[in-house]
């Protein structure tokens, strides 16, 4: 079958790759579309030591089932896909802490979604895989992997509708925390950020947008907030966002740490902030499948909308340029459509 192949740092080409083959209780789906992620530009730029080429990156899928050896599943079944699942029966997940399961990896996607064709092992397929509303459209539903890391993320989060919730972060996922935020009933929603196209579109989902090229973050949240947003997620691997976030948090509030920050960093901080002043500093990572089944109900539903977020469709052997253009911030969310035209790159 045909695949974007990641032969190492810089080099994916449209190549042949093994077709997977299923075991009992695994389904094999049609990628129908498979969104671009900030991982998968990571990979693509500096390798991983997770991946070891060839290899085929993408894991935000949905697509249609064209084998079943599991009971769950029929052909023609319109699903989207989680990429991994925790095993639920460690000390970690008993205690709810899924995403820090040591096997999260073990049950995972085969091969990656820039792929024509992928096996989705048993496991995934019973409690990771969920069924797409037959008048829901493809592309309404593959945002489903991103938001779930967001609903993730504001679960650890006190939200209620008295909230303020400052995003600081423009990409993608800072775009979908507020939509995110908002779902758990936030009264008020800022994002600040940098990029001046994706700042527009902010305009349509948070409540306030703070250009920090122009404006001075710090003095415009205390404008608006007045004591200091409850709730800050820092959406860019920034140590100085950090430790903005944790001077501007209100009494009581909660900074949350979004997104891997880079190797060999450290947060200095005032650990009064802590102790005197009741501060949360925390951090997630991942998703938990009720939490992708949560995110598309969102989807579905229209409470999130994906046409405001992915702005750019690219062919099967688009893809290493649809990673070098998420190297340059270009538009918002990028989705790789199996089905578009050879040579696909366009704006939607």
């Amino acid at each position: 079958m045909r695949a974007a192949v990641y032969f190492g740092p810089g080099k994916v080409e449209l190549d042949e790759f093994r077709e997977p083959i299923l075991e009992d209780g695994d389904i094999k789906i049609k990628v129908e579309l498979c969104g671009v992620c900030g991982s998968d530009i990571k990979t693509y730029v500096r390798g991983t030591p997770y991946t070891i080429p060839p290899a085929v990156l993408g894991h935000e899928v949905v697509g249609t089932v064209v084998e079943s050896r599991s009971p769950k599943w029929q052909e023609g079944d319109r699903v989207a896909v989680a990429h991994y699942i925790p095993c639920g029966v460690c000390p970690l997940c008993l205690d709810g802490k899924g995403t820090l399961c040591p096997e999260l990896f073990d049950r995972r996607i085969d091969p990656g979604g820039f792929a024509e064709r992928m096996r989705i092992p048993r496991d995934l397929a019973e409690r990771a895989t969920f069924k797409i509303r037959d008048d829901v459209s493809f592309k309404q539903a593959v945002l489903a992997e991103p938001l779930a890391c967001c609903i993730h993320a504001a679960r650890q989060l006190s939200i209620s509708p008295k909230s303020s919730v400052l995003i600081i972060g423009d990409g993608p996922m800072g775009l979908l925390h507020t939509q995110t935020a908002k779902a758990f009933g936030a009264g008020k929603v800022i994002l600040s950020g940098m990029t001046p196209h994706r700042l527009q579109r902010a305009k349509q989902l948070a409540d306030y947008v703070i250009d920090a090229n122009t404006c001075d973050v710090v003095s415009k949240v205390k404008e608006i907030t007045g004591e200091g947003p409850n709730h800050i997620i820092v959406a860019v691997p920034s140590i100085e966002a950090a430790k903005q976030a944790l001077d501007m948090a209100c009494l009581g509030g909660e900074v949350l740490l979004f997104g891997g920050f880079p190797k060999n960093q450290s947060l200095s901080l005032d650990p009064n902030r802590i102790h005197y002043d009741e501060v949360k500093l925390l951090g997630t990572v991942g998703s938990l499948p009720e939490e992708f089944h949560m995110a598309l109900t969102l989807l579905e539903s229209g409470r999130v909308n994906a046409d405001l977020f992915i702005t750019h469709r690219y062919s099967l052997d688009k893809v290493a340029y649809a990673l070098e253009q998420g190297t340059k911030q270009v538009g918002i969310k990028a989705i790789v459509d199996l089905s578009a035209p050879e040579g696909t790159a366009e704006e939607l």
